[in-house]
């Protein structure tokens, strides 16, 4: 699991994935079914589209954000959003998620602590990829996640199989004198979160 702590910078920004060989991707690949929910993206909240064959951009809408503060309710400290992607390809190929970029805003006072969580794994598999990122108040502005997953979850061969996508934001503590917002998106429109994706063959 990857830790990072922010303070008090305008940008957090992680450098770039590592570009893979797309000359692996199947001849045929495409989105079947998007299945969304949770507190931070109840269904039809959220696009998923492909760019071309490496990467899936992912457009969160404003549920999801995490709040604290004097008058705000324990249940909006946390959000989180489950993704499953039905993705149809052609036979003997497999992929995995090797990385990936959340993009989002946060105001946080001193003493209010922000974390931004992913974890991937298959339909049927027990190989999860998890990570994890904080922000320590005051923060204030925009933050870019990148996610470097572990190279073993992938699909499994010969068979069709759901990604599922588990993210959160939360802040703690709950119940203080300090404020703050989380979010995986943007104060004013959306911003595309990518998934990263590597093909083989089987």
């Amino acid at each position: 699991m990857k830790s990072l702590v922010a303070f008090s910078l305008p940008l957090l920004a992680l450098s770039a994935p590592l570009k893979r060989d797309a000359s692996s991707a199947p001849p045929s690949f495409r989105i079947n079914k998007v299945v969304s929910g949770g507190s931070g993206c109840p269904q039809g909240s959220i696009d998923v589209n492909w760019t071309n064959n490496g990467i899936l951009p992912i457009y969160f809408g404003k549920d999801f954000t995490a709040s604290v503060g004097p008058s705000v309710t324990a249940d909006h400290s946390r959000k989180n959003c489950q993704i499953n992607l039905d993705i149809s390809y052609s036979p003997g190929y497999s992929y995995s998620v090797y990385s990936a970029d959340y993009t989002g805003y946060a105001n946080i006072e001193s003493g209010v602590k922000g974390t931004v969580a992913a974890h991937y794994y298959f339909s049927g598999e027990q190989a999860t990829g998890s990570t994890s990122l904080t922000l320590q108040g005051p923060y204030s502005g925009k933050y870019v996640k990148q996610d470097d997953v572990v190279t073993g979850v992938w699909s499994p061969c010969g068979q069709q199989s759901f990604l599922n996508v588990n993210a959160e934001v939360a802040l703690t503590p709950l119940g203080g004198h300090a404020s703050g917002q989380l979010a995986v998106n943007k104060e004013t429109g959306r911003f595309a979160n990518q998934l990263y994706i590597q093909w083989r063959q089987c």
